[in-house]
């Protein structure tokens, strides 16, 4: 199993307070439960991992939480709110932030542009893309933009950042929101050596004092941040625990033996 998968464990953050759960949550496309009855409960402050092989319904599942993907059945649930099917918008403004894997950003406005955008409460598209900004930040917008390393580029075009300034943009964006809970899909992908590093030390140093879901695909960057992880397979969830105790769960070992490994989860 340690070829399979070989994490070192982390000291799990105390399940105190359940910020985010479902129960039974579905969604089937023409009668293919693509995510089947997942029951999953993420408590306040952590930094929880979720792993499988590509197929397994890890993105249905965030798409699900978000409100992007209406359920088949079941129901989320964000501290003692039933938020199923109150819509993407509304989600997101009871504090669900979502980062996708493809960053989506305002590519010829400046970073501090994207970020007032990201942090204005105004509702409608022109009204928020129109209004007078200032030249300086405000202290919520030097504060993500110090937190996610982009204080020294602020005045420069999103179209002028590498990949890894393009993603710390856009999770820095959903940080302006003040999110409960972050959503991540695949927050290192695409990025190098140097950019999955500061990546794992960033999502490290926010959970505590945010919660947050990610979905990843490598595994050498998983082993940087986990903490408590699920294992999705066939839409399911097939495991969940620490690293110790996820590698010596034989229906893991069974699933996996012998299949793509873990490595491309």
């Amino acid at each position: 199993m340690n070829a399979i998968l070989n994490i070192s464990e982390s000291d799990s953050v105390p399940c105190t307070e359940t910020v985010l759960r479902t129960k039974d949550l579905t969604v089937k496309f023409d009668g293919f439960a693509a995510v089947n009855k997942v029951n999953l409960a993420v408590a306040r402050g952590e930094l929880r991992v979720i792993i499988g092989a590509n197929g397994a319904g890890k993105s249905t599942l965030l798409d699900l939480l978000c409100g992007k993907t209406l359920p088949t059945e079941g129901e989320v649930w964000l501290r003692d709110r039933n938020i199923t099917g109150i819509g993407e918008a509304a989600i997101a403004r009871s504090g669900v932030g979502r980062k996708f894997q493809t960053p989506s950003v305002f590519k010829e406005m400046t970073v501090l542009e994207n970020l007032q955008v990201a942090s204005n409460r105004r509702t409608g598209v022109f009204a928020n893309l129109f209004s007078w900004r200032s030249p300086r930040p405000t202290d919520v917008e030097a504060e993500v933009a110090a937190r996610t390393g982009l204080s020294d580029v602020l005045g420069r075009r999103a179209s002028e950042l590498s990949h890894g300034q393009l993603q710390w943009l856009e999770l820095a964006m959903v940080l302006s929101q003040d999110p409960k809970i972050i959503l991540l899909d695949e927050p290192a992908a695409g990025m190098t050596a140097a950019e999955t590093d500061k990546t794992a030390q960033l999502l490290l140093d926010l959970a505590g004092s945010h919660t947050v879901l990610v979905i990843e695909h490598d595994m050498a960057f998983v082993k940087r941040i986990c903490r408590k992880i699920t294992v999705m397979h066939q839409g399911a969830v097939l495991a969940e625990g620490t690293a110790s105790e996820i590698e010596r769960n034989q229906a893991v070992v069974e699933a996996y033996l012998g299949s793509a490994t873990l490595s491309h989860a």
